[in-house]
């Protein structure tokens, strides 16, 4: 890995599932050398998730996996031993990077702990991603992403009908939004690292990240200065209309037509009907919300009549916030994510040719690439234990014969 932005970097991955393992994907995929450590035997928790192949579930086979841990090395290795401890150690003396997702109490036994660690070496960036974070009273709890998920506040607000219970959401969204605000700090520690020769510790709580960036200063805010508490409301209460979901002979769009002249644009691309011409729909976008039903039945004839990019088509002529809802069978083969060259092809020895998503951005001068299929378990054990560490072939025997990898 010679071409990326990130070349040149050496990144050693301690967790399981998504969180860790996405950070580390987002530095592989630039062109950091990533090492993805699991356990032997066993591998990453995210092995045993799917999709599989005719949904037989097979540790060589997860769609999680595969897409996850793309461009990375792997090795296995326990650390709850003396070898495993002392190789890790040894791994993290010529490592720029450790990021790690263990739960705290497995973090404290194994002795990934920034102040052990940092003694094998005094430049190491350590990133730690838990639910609640190192420090403050949670700091112990063990945690997952739904943890996180209504440990934010995020659930208050978001995902359910008023009075109801609130919902989680969809597919594991803390891990990922940790995994993303990880890989940032990660960098900037990095960069600060090269400027002043020292390494840190980069704490991230998964809770915080949920807060920070979907509940935001707006509720906060609102909260501090007005004592309201904004709550679940579901599809049945906005601030105004039209807003939300609406059907079209294909499927759904999403429309929010809140200013004047969004309103104004929806009338035109339907051809200025004569009913959007009374009293009541006239003024602002809150002063239509009692009559938010009857606006979407009136809408409904000519959404009828048109497909999702039809609709999607004239509102976008007319400035209006609208777009369609896709299905993965839409995206996979959508011109737009086709002419941004977006989906990738992994040939993986067990999988074959996959596709996967692929670049999240463009960069000019040093690409996003995927250079490596996900690693088959302990693939680069030889690799790295030999190539780094200088150990022999009959050492990995001995290793494998007692467990260690």
């Amino acid at each position: 890995m010679t071409d990326g932005a990130l070349a040149g970097l050496r990144v050693l991955e301690l967790g399981d599932f998504i969180a860790a393992p996405l950070c580390a994907k987002l530095l592989a995929d630039l062109g950091a050398e990533v090492v993805k450590i699991e356990p032997a035997g066993t591998g990453d928790m995210a092995r045993r998730f799917g999709p599989f192949p005719g949904d037989v579930p097979h540790p060589e086979k997860s769609g999680l996996f595969a897409y996850l841990n793309g461009n990375k090395l792997g090795v296995t290795l326990e650390l709850n031993t003396a070898s495993g401890t002392a190789m890790f150690d040894a791994l993290l003396g010529e490592t720029d990077i450790l990021v790690e997702s263990l739960q705290p109490d497995a973090a404290r036994r194994l002795g990934v702990e920034y102040a052990r660690v940092r003694a094998a070496n005094p430049g190491l960036v350590m990133t730690s991603i838990s639910t609640f974070g190192r420090t403050g009273p949670y700091s112990g709890y063990a945690g997952c992403d739904l943890t996180a998920w209504h440990g934010s506040g995020v659930a208050h607000r978001f995902l359910g009908e008023a009075g109801r219970e609130p919902l989680r959401g969809a597919w594991y969204h803390a891990d990922h939004w940790a995994a993303v605000g990880a890989a940032c700090a990660t960098m900037i520690a990095v960069l600060a690292r090269d400027l002043t020769g020292r390494g840190q510790h980069v704490d991230v709580s998964a809770t915080d990240l949920l807060a920070t960036h979907i509940m935001g200063y707006q509720f906060v805010a609102l909260y501090h200065m007005t004592h309201q508490a904004m709550a679940r409301a579901g599809e049945s209460q906005r601030s105004g209309a039209p807003a939300g979901l609406i059907k079209c002979q294909d499927g759904y769009m999403d429309i929010m037509a809140l200013a004047d002249h969004h309103w104004q644009g929806t009338i035109k691309a339907m051809g200025d009907p004569d009913w959007a011409k009374a009293d009541i729909f006239q003024g602002r976008s809150w002063d239509r919300l009692p009559y938010a039903e009857e606006i979407l039945d009136l809408m409904q004839p000519w959404l009828d009549q048109r497909t999702r990019d039809e609709a999607f088509a004239a509102f976008q002529a007319e400035g209006v916030p609208a777009g369609p809802i896709y299905t993965p069978a839409d995206l996979l083969h959508h011109p737009h994510l086709e002419a941004r060259g977006f989906f990738a092809t992994m040939q993986h020895p067990v999988l074959g040719p996959t596709t996967v998503p692929g670049k999240p951005y463009d960069f000019s001068e040093t690409p996003w690439a995927l250079r490596r299929p996900a690693p088959l378990l302990g693939e680069h054990n030889a690799q790295v234990y030999c190539g780094r560490l200088g150990m022999s072939k009959e050492d990995l025997v001995a290793l494998r014969g007692a467990g260690v990898i």
